[in-house]
């Protein structure tokens, strides 16, 4: 028998660095689970998310102190860090994901953790990935509502994707709709569109929705690096 449902959310905290913005003004609820991923564990707990369980192999971060409820992993496995916090939420009962810092660093651990997002739909459960210039979350066979501005604020970006090999989508309340179109996985079409007021997207097939605006935090990090090069006499490559 599984474990009973869970009406809370399970809040993950991966090893990305995260800030304040990147919670797009998140907070916790009675009911929620947090778990913080290897170094998710002290950014959690940084930003005011007392961490019910810290997991993962701890290669990249200071192991927690013996009081926390520790699930230590070895570094030579299989898993990544994420769908092991994932799994313990899972097996916990929670069917509403979302997931922090689990984007941006390595392009490998980013496409790892949307693939993510497709376990938990396979599973009956959605995820949501946040940072403060994306939002993403993978539906399948079914509905889904964004209204304008939602998370990310004005002037944000909807962008779909096939995640199988034909998604049938049907999209509206956008500059550019979509009615009953095979969205193939392997051409990108559904890039860059605008919500007019409320955009309402249905997929036969599995599909990753994604709002992402311009990433002036990134811009801003690339600059100080050049700054801080010709400070110290180093030239760009």
């Amino acid at each position: 028998m599984g474990a009973e449902v869970k009406s809370g959310r399970c809040i993950l905290f991966c090893g990305r660095p995260v800030e304040e913005a990147d919670l797009l003004g998140l907070t916790r609820q009675p009911g929620d689970l947090v778990i913080g991923a290897d170094g998710g564990f002290f950014t959690a707990r940084r930003l005011g998310f007392s961490p019910d369980l810290a997991i993962g192999d701890f290669d990249s971060a200071p192991m927690p102190e013996p009081e926390a409820n520790l699930e230590v992993h070895p570094a030579h496995k299989d898993e990544t860090d994420c769908i092991l916090g994932v799994d313990a939420g899972l097996a916990r009962g929670f069917t509403r994901f979302i997931i922090l810092g689990g984007t941006g660093g390595r392009l490998d651990h980013t496409v790892a953790n949307l693939q993510t997002l497709r376990y938990l739909c396979e599973r009956g459960a959605r995820g949501e990935l946040r940072e403060r210039d994306c939002w993403a979350q993978v539906i399948q066979d079914e509905t889904l509502e964004l209204r304008r501005g939602a998370y990310l604020g004005e002037g944000a970006y909807l962008s779909l994707f096939a995640m199988s090999g034909e998604c049938r989508v049907t999209e509206t309340g956008v500059e550019y709709p979509l009615e009953d179109y095979p969205l193939s996985g392997a051409y990108p079409l559904g890039v860059s569109n605008h919500i007019r007021d409320t955009a309402r997207i249905t997929a036969q097939g599995t599909l990753l929705v994604m709002l992402c605006r311009e990433c002036m935090s990134s811009f801003s990090s690339c600059e100080r690096r050049k700054r801080s090069k010709k400070k110290n006499g180093q030239s760009e490559q």
